[in-house]
């Protein structure tokens, strides 16, 4: 008789099929009731694991009893019911001690923390529960294997009706970070919790009941459990710069809030009021470094938003040594460090610091934008590529990512993904001036003059009196030959910013028959574009090119092609303003002049190449 005619005999079948029916039964009618009276969910899995042991127990007592007679029980079957109600028992506590396991999103690392609530009775304490947020949004950025979705892009959703699947399908975020902060003399509760935004369920969820003293441990703490319950590994240098404490000194850290509090409302008042208390702040820790890097942005937003001189610049890179002499591992002070240099055009520097500021905190949306820009701005456009594609996924409605990104399509000549882009800042921000500059400045190069006139009229609409405005309205009409309204332009931005007349204007004099005024334009332009090439640390070619310009209005066609020569071996490729200056129509023509556009096509041509293997490049012919 072979094994399956003893299976046959003894039926084994017949009693699984039993067993397996009742089963079904018992486990139907238990989930039921758990489900309507909310059991723990122990329960079920305990009766889970014990019916799907009892099977074997099932096939044993057939083995042993299922054939006809009367058969008596062995000292075997007592061991192997044992055995199997240990095993039983053991999984059943494995399995409860470790809890339900948790089905994350595929992008449960790309987290938002959203602003937390500030539960005290005062509402002076706003900037404190704002300030808690950034800094467990600044901890979760310092892990390399998260995508942290930037302050500006959560902040909108501070007391908003939205939900949380609605705000993470805005951000692209798989996680969501919420909480809560409460601070009652010198202790202070936050609650956190971790929600899985393709159900809203919660990951985790603690509350820390502190002194106010600990206030870094909590944050490094809640940086520490999310990392965990994502099952991000931490580096580490990534665990030692978490478990850092910027300051000893809980007032110098209150002052530093407020004094950021103040920074983010971008006003001069308030910039000067930031300004205020991060002094007060170093006033009581002196060694500070993080209160120093604050400092520093300060004093360069004087210069950058607020129109100081330049020697608060020089003030902010004494700042920002000061706070890497104290942290050398502060980001924040690489990349205002990075930015004074950027400023100053020294983009070796710059790049040096923005990269070391990047590597401390791998999120540092601020930064990867920045160094984004200044590769854009080098010629380095498949570098700038990847880095303000990696900021635009990090601070979603960054609309100067978009302009960016329109910007270095639009140097690769892929004009309709250039206006894509452009078009797509203006979604988010309708009158956003930069946008439509760049708009005006692609529809030209398109020959486009009816769309460029388009979007111009939106910019005399929103800021007739803008320099760039009147630039604008001046270049459309030289591309016109309307020579009067053109100069008309520039007069007036002259007269409004008092700033010199440059070669465009000589040109135009030109045109008009005033040789003679024109000459004495160019001929200062040239002596002024020969010392800024003296003067500047880096170039991309785009003074030389500015030479080539004034030596082709001049019709000095020698001079200006070895300064367009000068310009592409600094890497200047723009080829396309070229071939529709006007400056440029006795040159069009030549052999030099062809040689030099094959040239920068082939640059053109060689970016895009290296471009194809990036999985983000949308490609253009």
């Amino acid at each position: 008789m072979n094994f399956f005619d003893e299976i046959k005999n003894r039926k084994i079948r017949k009693y699984l099929a039993i067993y397996i029916s009742a089963c079904i039964t018992t486990i139907g009618l238990v989930h039921l009731f758990s489900f309507r009276y909310q059991l723990p969910t122990f329960i079920f899995d305990t009766l889970l694991i014990f019916v799907s042991f009892g099977a074997i127990s099932v096939i044993i007592i057939a083995w042993y009893h299922g054939k006809d007679g009367k058969q008596k029980l062995k000292l075997m079957e007592y061991f192997l019911h044992t055995l199997i109600f240990i095993l039983a028992t053991s999984f059943t506590y494995f399995v409860n001690q470790k809890g339900s396991v948790k089905l994350l999103p595929l992008n449960a690392k790309t987290i938002a923390v959203l602003p937390f609530v500030n539960m005290s009775d005062s509402k002076e304490d706003e900037y404190f529960s704002d300030g808690i947020t950034d800094d467990v949004l600044t901890q979760l950025s310092k892990i390399s294997e998260l995508r942290v979705i930037s302050r500006t892009s959560v902040m909108k959703y501070k007391e908003t009706n939205y939900t949380i699947p609605e705000i993470a399908n805005e951000l692209g975020a798989g996680t969501i970070l919420e909480g809560s902060v409460r601070r009652i003399d010198k202790k202070v509760r936050i609650t956190a919790q971790l929600i899985n935004s393709s159900n809203d369920e919660h990951i985790w969820a603690e509350t820390f009941d502190r002194n106010i003293n600990d206030i870094f441990e909590v944050q490094s703490e809640i940086a520490k459990h999310i990392a965990s319950e994502l099952e991000a590994q931490l580096a580490p240098k990534e665990k030692l710069l978490i478990e850092t404490k910027p300051t000893n000194n809980i007032d110098a850290y209150a002052f530093c809030l407020k004094g950021r509090d103040f920074a983010s409302k971008y006003t001069n008042e308030d910039n000067e009021r930031a300004i205020e208390f991060y002094k007060k702040a170093l006033a009581i820790d002196s060694n500070y470094a993080f209160a120093y890097a604050c400092l520093a942005s300060a004093y360069d937003q004087k210069v950058r938003r607020y129109m100081y001189s330049n020697n608060w610049r020089d003030s902010a890179i004494i700042m920002s040594n000061k706070a890497l002499s104290l942290d050398p591992n502060l980001a924040e002070g690489h990349s205002s460090l990075a930015k004074s240099y950027e400023a100053k055009q020294n983009y070796r520097l710059a790049k040096y610091h923005y990269e070391k500021a990047i590597r401390l905190n791998p999120n540092y949306y601020a930064a990867i934008y920045n160094l984004g820009v200044v590769h854009f701005n080098e010629g380095s456009l498949d570098n700038a590529f990847k880095l303000i594609n990696q900021s635009v996924l990090l601070e979603p409605d960054n609309v100067f990512g978009f302009i960016v990104m329109g910007g270095i399509y639009q140097k690769l000549n892929c004009d309709s993904l250039a206006i894509i882009w452009f078009k797509k800042a203006l979604e988010f921000e309708p009158q956003n001036l930069l946008a439509h500059v760049y708009l005006v400045e692609q529809y030209l190069l398109m020959n486009n003059i009816s769309s460029a006139e388009k979007y111009f009229e939106n910019l005399e609409n929103f800021s007739p009196d803008w320099n760039y405005t009147l630039s604008l309205g001046s270049k459309i009409q030289l591309f016109k030959q309307n020579y009067s309204k053109a100069k008309a332009y520039l007069d007036k931005a002259i007269k409004s910013s008092g700033n010199k007349k440059e070669y465009d204007y000589a040109y135009i004099l030109k045109q008009m028959n005033k040789k003679s005024e024109a000459e004495v334009i160019l001929q200062s332009e040239k002596n002024d574009y020969k010392n800024s090439i003296k003067e500047t640390f880096n170039g991309n070619g785009s003074i030389e090119k500015s030479l080539a310009d004034i030596f082709a209005i001049e019709d000095d066609n020698k001079s200006s092609i070895n300064w367009l020569n000068k310009a592409v071996s600094k890497g200047w490729f723009e080829y396309k303003q070229n071939l529709i200056s006007p400056y440029w129509s006795g040159l069009k023509n030549t052999k030099e002049f062809q040689n030099l556009v094959t040239k920068m096509q082939i640059k053109v041509d060689s970016l895009k190449q290296i471009l194809i293997n990036d999985e983000s490049w949308s490609g253009c012919n």
